[in-house]
C-alpha cells in the first residue's frame, strides 16, 4: 500500500522473506529530493493498514521537533 503524506511517500508492504515467513516491509521517502527517510522491516502481526497510520504519526511527530529526521544535527556533526 502506498500513500502520500505532508510530502511524503509511505509504502508498506507485507511479503514472504527468504525464510520463508510472512514479513511487514515500510519505508518513507520525501518526495521533494527522493531522500529515504525510514526504511526497515518486521516480523509482526500488524496490518499493513495499521503500519501505514503509525507511519503517519511518525511523520507528525518529526514534524513537530525543532530537527526533524535529524538532519541539521548530522549536518553540523558532517559538515
Amino acid at each position: 500500500m502506498k500513500k502520500v503524506y505532508k510530502g511524503y511517500e509511505i509504502e508498506v508492504k507485507r511479503e514472504m522473506c527468504l525464510g520463508g515467513w510472512s514479513q511487514l516491509y515500510f519505508t518513507i521517502y520525501r518526495i521533494a529530493d527522493g531522500q529515504e527517510m525510514e526504511c526497515s522491516f518486521e516480523d509482526s502481526a500488524e496490518t499493513v493498514r495499521e503500519k501505514v497510520k503509525h507511519m503517519v504519526a511518525r511523520i507528525d511527530n518529526e514534524h513537530a521537533e525543532d530537527d526533524p529526521w535529524g538532519e541539521k544535527a548530522e549536518a553540523a556533526r558532517y559538515g
